[in-house]
């Protein structure tokens, strides 16, 4: 039995949501970490709403902007949409708000998917000025969730040649690298990711997920330890720890680490095997049962995710 990534992977468009609009609390990590103002072309920033939500009016003026769905996400994707089209049709000559509703009618665009009307938008905000180092960056995620890579990369490569200070455009190519299998040119970008962000756990947790593929786990063990100097009471960096001690077959320490993050959460499902694991190694084999079958009623698929971590 073995452990995947004790979360499963958001789905694409909340991947490319979060990235451009600057979201947090996603399952996944959300690659930019330093929003703007809302209607600055650096960060067009949505909040997709429930489609009950009454829609605000759709005024396509550049003086009524502040009431546009567009710049205030008020009302459904739907509402969004019209309210920045009806924006980019009014002739306004605001370019910082034009790509920022093109940004924005990306963001609506790939919350359903529709990727490549997501990168015409992106494209179009790019043709208004190419120096936005961020508009490339909202691309590259963009042809990142339709798993067009080498595009993805060349997005990166501008922004960062643009503006190099940015961690996240760094994490995003590092993770695109990663996806493409060139794990040694991810740990690189990740390098540079915690260089220039060195309080902000995802990079840690990324990189110590790649050198847990490489089996580097002593680097992923000090990688995790450093997410959890930063997070002390957040149970994902020691759940994340405890597995990479069960490969390395420490299995004190991540009995230790999973029973800690079983005081902070006390129904996480990758924990509760753990632990059923880590008992039936050290004693008898039906020892750990009760903690496995509990997690099983919590996440049923939690034995087969676990074992895309190598766990045997």
């Amino acid at each position: 039995m073995h452990v995947l990534k004790r979360r499963a992977v958001a789905p694409r468009a909340a991947i490319i949501a979060a990235t451009l609009a600057f979201a947090a609390g996603l399952a996944s990590p959300v690659f930019a970490e330093d929003p703007a103002p809302v209607d600055s072309p650096k960060a067009p920033v949505i909040t997709p709403a429930d489609p009950a939500t009454p829609a605000a009016p759709a005024a396509g003026s550049a003086a009524s902007a502040e009431e546009n769905p567009c710049f205030t996400g008020k009302g459904s994707i739907k509402d969004v949409l019209d309210g920045c089209a009806a924006f980019l049709a009014s002739g306004s000559k605001d370019t910082d708000k034009l790509i920022a509703a093109h940004g924005n009618r990306a963001l609506g665009f790939s919350a359903t998917g529709d990727f490549d009307a997501a990168i015409a938008e992106l494209t179009a905000a790019v043709a208004l000025d190419p120096k936005q180092p961020n508009t490339y960056f909202m691309r590259a995620a963009a042809y990142d969730a339709k798993k067009d890579y080498d595009k993805s990369i060349t997005d990166l490569d501008e922004a960062i040649r643009l503006d190099a200070s940015r961690g996240d455009f760094y994490l995003l190519r590092g993770v695109v690298f990663s996806q493409k299998g060139e794990i040694d040119r991810a740990i690189t970008e990740l390098d540079q990711k915690v260089k220039l962000d060195p309080k902000s756990t995802i990079g840690f947790s990324k990189r110590a997920d790649i050198y847990r593929q490489k089996k580097d786990y002593d680097r992923a063990v000090a990688d995790y330890t450093e997410v959890i100097k930063l997070e002390p009471d957040k149970a994902k960096g020691y759940v994340d720890r405890g597995w990479i001690y069960v490969l390395k077959n420490d299995l004190d320490k991540a009995l230790e680490d999973f029973t800690t993050t079983l005081k902070i959460h006390e129904n996480d499902a990758s924990a509760l095997v753990g632990v059923g694991l880590v008992k039936s190694r050290k004693g008898k084999p039906t020892d750990g049962s009760r903690e496995i079958q509990h997690a099983l009623t919590l996440e049923p698929d939690i034995i087969d995710r676990i074992k895309k971590l190598g766990v045997e």
